[in-house]
């Protein structure tokens, strides 16, 4: 009976064993993943153009951008004018900066940019700084290797990007925000989020929750740091982490250390829900 006791345990400890290895190796993999795109952003161009194009608009409508390798940074002004600065970097070559352009279309109440390699495998990059009308829509801001950034007030903001964090602050009427490798911060947004990333953290700070919150990420913590009390419909839930929650909730269904349910406040205001796999969740008062 007590060898069969020893051999059980001894089979739990390998498991166990088996789960922080692969844990471990996951980060490993993670960090050197994240290394090499750090160091593609990062990394040193020799050769640079700047470009530079102002479109006036009547009124605010969208706008949507699409990049390759490079950094985004949006913010938006009481002015009635979409202004596009961009910088091309070529690490090698100067002549591959030619190899490269940014194609603008430009409407009434709609303007289009576009990053277009004429060959694969470029070590280029183009860095944008847009500025918009205030209340403009972002139909969609993306980029694959790069950073994206938003300050402003917009009607909507969708932004992408695949090796890279992603900034919000202002006000926005619905922001989506998703990544693959990159942490997500979030400072002030007023309005509906929608939060994703799969190899990185997600932080939100906020004076309140007025629409709905959904977080989610694989690999990664989710930190909301929050002035006020909510009136919310509340869910947390982590597979291998803890959840702390600083505001008091009324439990409804399962309730543990890693998973959380039920209402805050009166719970008939917007929803919260924040899901990651490897990682702790925290709501804290600021």
């Amino acid at each position: 009976m007590s060898g069969g006791k020893m051999s059980t345990n001894r089979i739990s400890g390998i498991l166990r064993s088996n789960h922080i290895l692969s844990l471990f190796l996951l980060l490993l993999l993670m960090v050197v993943f994240s290394s090499a795109c750090e160091d593609f952003i990062d990394a040193t161009y020799k050769y640079e153009e700047p470009f530079s194009q102002t479109i006036a608009v009547k009124e605010p409508g969208s706008f949507s951008l699409s990049n390759i390798n490079g950094s985004i940074t949006v913010t938006s002004s009481p002015a009635m004018e979409v202004v596009i600065k961009a910088t091309k970097h070529a690490r090698w070559r100067k002549e591959d900066l030619d190899k490269v352009r940014i194609d603008v279309v430009g409407g009434e109440k709609s303007v289009i940019v576009e990053t277009v390699h004429e060959k694969r495998n470029l070590q280029v990059k183009v860095d944008y700084e847009i500025t918009v009308p205030e209340n403009m829509a972002l139909e969609l801001v993306k980029t694959v290797n790069g950073r994206v950034n938003l300050s402003g007030r917009f009607e909507r903001a969708q932004l992408r990007t695949t090796n890279g964090s992603i900034t919000a602050r202002g006000e926005v009427s619905w922001l989506e925000a998703a990544t693959t490798n990159g942490s997500l911060d979030i400072i002030q947004v007023k309005g509906k989020a929608d939060l994703k990333t799969t190899n990185g953290s997600i932080k939100l700070e906020l004076d309140e929750v007025s629409a709905d919150l959904n977080a989610r990420t694989t690999n990664g913590s989710i930190t909301v740091r929050l002035k006020n009390q909510p009136d919310a419909y509340f869910s947390a839930r982590t597979t291998n982490g803890s959840v702390r929650v600083d505001y008091p909730v009324t439990i409804e269904g399962t309730v543990n250390r890693r998973r959380i349910e039920g209402r805050m406040g009166s719970g008939q205001g917007p929803r919260i829900e924040l899901h990651t796999t490897n990682g702790s969740i925290s709501l804290m008062k600021i």
